[in-house]
């Protein structure tokens, strides 16, 4: 009941905001950090651009990408990792998915582009369309399956699951394929609570988003609305233990919105890791 409110609220008085807080793809926080765990020594750290949460069609529209993508591009990562949410309703969806297919092909990264699908992804009968147009992207869908990429030499475990809210998100299945429990082990998943539940399968990253950040954050009282599945673990790195084990968690604050196209001291996040 609180939560219909709040949406009310915000729907009613939101509105004459837009404005004023209306999000302007170039005005965009772009962050760096640092954490440690690869297994071998490297002449430089692996890095990821990760971005989440764009919900192209929901006013977040094609000039919006174009803009998003030179960033990324002039960061230079050697993979990017997207965690879902990248069209919000295809029911809906004004424009034809499919001409985003030459854009998303611009992304440069050495390394590969991969995907988990979020709960909007996850909301239609169209999600197969989204399919299509991820991999028509060269961008590898990791639907609960994982694969190995080798950098300088060192074999990394990288995996990601179904949404967890509204498909079937099996951070198990998605792990089948690793060879050996100490390879360094990254996961995308989208809802970054879920971590509480992955942290206990020796993973050493896991890349979500699905919160923005809290999207209108209110100093001291923080978010007034979180998501289910995305209350726990906002915004920004955690460190999660598990008996011996050590797990990061980096939670993005996303590039679009949802219910209205204003963020409140949750900027749009671009952020790039370095992993040593």
């Amino acid at each position: 009941m609180f939560k219909f409110l709040m949406y009310s609220m915000i729907d009613r008085f939101g509105k004459s905001l837009v404005p004023l807080f209306h999000s302007n793809p170039k005005n965009v926080d772009v962050d760096s950090l640092t954490i440690k765990g690869l297994r071998l020594h490297h002449a430089r750290p692996l890095s990821i651009v990760h971005i989440s949460d764009l919900h192209v069609g929901f006013q977040y529209n094609y000039h919006d990408l174009i803009e998003h993508i030179k960033i990324i591009n002039k960061l230079q990562p050697d993979t990017v990792m997207i965690t879902g949410d990248l069209f919000d309703n295809l029911e809906v969806f004004k424009e034809n998915p499919h001409d985003y297919i030459p854009l998303l092909k611009t992304i440069k990264a050495p390394l590969g582009v991969y995907f988990s699908y979020g709960n909007h992804d996850q909301r239609t009968h169209l999600t197969h369309s989204l399919e299509t147009v991820l991999t028509n992207s060269h961008i590898t869908v990791l639907n609960n399956f994982g694969k190995y990429i080798n950098y300088d030499g060192e074999d990394i475990y990288i995996c990601g699951t179904d949404d967890i809210l509204n498909a079937s998100g099996n951070i198990e299945q998605a792990l089948r394929n690793r060879k050996h429990l100490n390879d360094y082990t990254i996961t995308l998943v989208h809802e970054p609570d879920y971590a509480d539940f992955v942290k206990q399968f020796n993973v050493d990253l896991q890349l979500s988003g699905h919160s923005h950040g809290g999207q209108i954050f209110i100093p001291i009282l923080g978010a007034p609305i979180k998501p289910s599945l995305g209350r726990k673990y906002l915004k920004g790195l955690f460190r999660l233990k598990y008996k011996k084990h050590s797990m990061y968690l980096h939670v993005s604050r996303g590039l679009g919105s949802t219910h209205l196209p204003i963020r409140i001291f949750a900027k749009p996040q671009i952020t790039k890791i370095y992993i040593k």
